[in-house]
Formats: structure tokens, C-alpha cells, sequence
């Protein structure tokens, strides 16, 4: 019970974090993604400006656009590493195959699933799926290192084999 209280939520916190900074540190190394996201935000922030700008009560619209960022990061960062690590306990995987390659296509096909597409209309969307993916990864990295090594709780050590019991006890 103490598992579920306390080690899965941390080791989750701790996964999305790790995912996070990978996330970041793609979208400024990477030149497609840092074109994306650099257009992304410049686009955004000026639409934003200009809204402001243009309205008696700004509160509302700077309201919504944050909720809409948290909304994204949640779909793309949280969601996916939160449903493989329910999954995974609920199931008892121990695998780190399983946390890592999971949660990578869970968070790689996020945006394919949103907007149920089935073919790729350009290379680029197929890199980003890559970059998504290896975002997921690194959190089901993280949280199978903290949390999925030992999930569903630990079981008992097998009996040791009848041949290894000291030669009394074999009477």
C-alpha cells in the first residue's frame, strides 16, 4: 500500500521531470524541432500579444492560453508514462522493455492518435514522432528504475533446491 502512496507518485514525478528536460533539451538541439518550436512559440506569443492588446479584460485569455499549454504538456508529457505505469502495476511488469518501449510509442503516436491520422504527410512528422518517442522512453527509463523493477510489490524468494539443505535436515 505504502508502494502505491508514495513510491509510484514519486518515481512518476520524477519520470515526467527527466521527460521534461529531455523534451527540452531536443527542441533546442535538434534543428527541426527547435524551427518547430521556435516558429511554435513566436507565432503563439505574438497571436497572444495581439489578443491582449485588443481586449478590455485580458485575465480570461491569458487564463485559457495557459490552459491550453497545461492541457498539451499534460497529453504529451504526463498522460503517456501515467497509463504505462498504472498498466505495468496493475499487471506486475518488471520489464524494462516494457516501461521504456511502451511509454516511447504511447507518447510518439500521442499526436497521430488526437488527430487520427493513419498516413504521414511528410517526413517531418515522422522525426517528431521519434523525438516523442525517445521522450517516452527516457520516462519509462526513469520510472522503472525507481519504481518498475520491483512493480506489483515484491514477490518471495523461491525455496532453496532440496540438494543445498545441510545433510540433517535431509533425514
Amino acid at each position: 500500500m505504502i508502494r502505491w502512496l508514495l513510491l509510484v507518485p514519486f518515481a512518476l514525478l520524477i519520470a515526467i521531470g527527466m521527460s521534461s528536460v529531455f523534451f527540452f533539451i531536443a527542441s533546442m538541439v535538434d534543428p527541426l524541432m527547435a524551427t518547430l518550436t521556435g516558429e511554435t512559440l513566436f507565432v503563439g506569443f505574438w497571436n497572444l500579444v495581439d489578443a491582449v492588446f485588443s481586449s478590455d479584460d485580458p485575465g480570461p485569455i491569458v487564463a485559457e492560453a495557459m490552459l491550453t499549454v497545461g492541457r498539451i504538456m499534460f497529453t504529451l508529457l504526463v498522460l503517456p508514462p501515467l497509463v504505462i505505469a498504472v498498466t505495468g502495476e496493475a499487471l506486475k511488469m518488471r520489464s524494462l522493455f516494457w516501461y521504456a518501449l511502451a511509454t516511447g510509442v504511447l507518447t510518439a503516436a500521442v499526436p497521430w492518435i488526437l488527430r487520427g491520422a493513419a498516413r504521414v504527410a511528410n517526413p517531418a512528422e515522422l522525426h517528431v514522432s521519434a523525438i516523442l518517442g525517445l521522450t517516452g522512453a527516457v520516462a519509462g527509463f526513469v520510472y522503472w528504475v525507481i519504481a518498475g523493477r520491483d512493480a506489483g510489490g515484491r514477490t518471495p524468494p523461491p525455496p532453496p533446491p532440496a540438494s543445498s539443505l545441510p545433510s540433517a535436515e535431509k533425514e
